[in-house]
């Protein structure tokens, strides 16, 4: 998506200086990143994550000045319990946790907000993973926590601190 802002910007003056604009136009030119036609401004520099839970595939890009630093699939919610939409600070980890209620539990959980998380692939009660539940990673999976492969859950509880900003959206 950054490349995209690049490319009209790039495109913008090109055509300028082929098409004769006036200096004055093309200095107002602004790059701006935008998500589901929300201009976002403020986040331009630090760490924050974009969790993207697109119809051809969940994912989550951890960002660094808007420059990425590491991209991961993952599963959001389905539609009967679906993944919070918008903006959020993430709150606090654990390195894992079991559900009574889901009969799951998983590892590296990390707090969005309220009872949604970051995790890795559920585990039933021995502490098994379910095989069932990792491959379903790149789609609607969850009971709206974002699930993680398990490598990707460890680097994310040990490299996004608390505090850093996350935009989920479709």
């Amino acid at each position: 998506m950054l490349r995209n802002v690049f490319f009209i910007l790039i495109l913008t003056v090109f055509v300028c200086i082929a098409g004769g604009c006036k200096k004055e136009v093309a200095e107002e030119v602004e790059a701006r990143f935008v998500i589901n036609d929300e201009v976002i401004e403020d986040i331009v520099e630090g760490l924050w994550v974009e969790v993207a839970l697109k119809e051809e595939g969940h994912k989550v890009i951890v960002r660094e000045n808007n420059e990425i630093k590491k991209e991961m699939i993952c599963s959001g919610g389905t539609k009967d319990e679906p993944t919070l939409l918008g903006t959020f600070s993430l709150e606090n980890r654990g390195l894992w946790f079991y559900s009574e209620r889901f009969k799951e539990g998983a590892k590296y959980w990390v707090r969005i907000t309220e009872q949604y998380l970051f995790h890795g692939i559920p585990r039933d009660k021995d502490w098994n993973i379910i095989k069932e539940e990792q491959d379903k990673l790149g789609e609607p999976a969850s009971h709206g926590c974002v699930r993680l492969g398990e490598e990707d859950a460890q680097w994310f509880y040990e490299n996004v601190p608390d505090g850093t900003t996350v935009i989920i959206h479709e």
